[in-house]
């Protein structure tokens, strides 16, 4: 799924652990590719079921209502932070974000980049229905 507003958008690929006989059902593995004004990156992090819930029920009130906000984290600190929320009163609508990653070895480096922009109330519309977030509903 694409959120975008021009050249900026940031990529979730959401794959859904599905296998009731491991904890992790219910949980997601998210590809996040982003794009911010010339800023770009690529990252793979774990989403917690509960989180995913959390964010499903504040996406679809944001959408409702053109008011508050939706946040999603990862279960690793630092690897995911996105939020998209009514900037003004009248419901225009932004993202931000930040997602990175650790490289380990001799000598540890952080990886990140922090992001945000605009987009349309459309996309919040687009992001509600998305299936990953209805999973319940079937």
């Amino acid at each position: 799924m694409r959120i975008l507003n021009g050249a900026n958008y940031i990529d979730l690929e959401v794959q859904l652990e599905t296998d009731s006989s491991l904890p992790s059902c219910g949980d997601a593995l998210i590809g996040v590719a982003v794009s911010s004004n010339g800023y770009t990156c690529k990252n793979q992090v774990w989403v917690a079921k509960q989180e995913l819930d959390l964010f499903a029920t504040s996406i679809r009130a944001l959408d409702k209502y053109r008011k508050g906000e939706a946040v999603l984290s990862s279960m690793s600190p630092d690897e995911l932070f996105l939020k998209v929320y009514a900037y003004d009163r009248v419901g225009h609508m932004a993202i931000v974000g930040k997602t990175g990653y650790q490289v380990t070895g001799a000598v540890g480096f952080d990886h990140s980049i922090e992001f945000g922009f605009t987009i349309e109330p459309e996309q919040v519309v687009k992001l509600s229905k998305a299936q990953w977030l209805t999973q319940d509903d079937t």
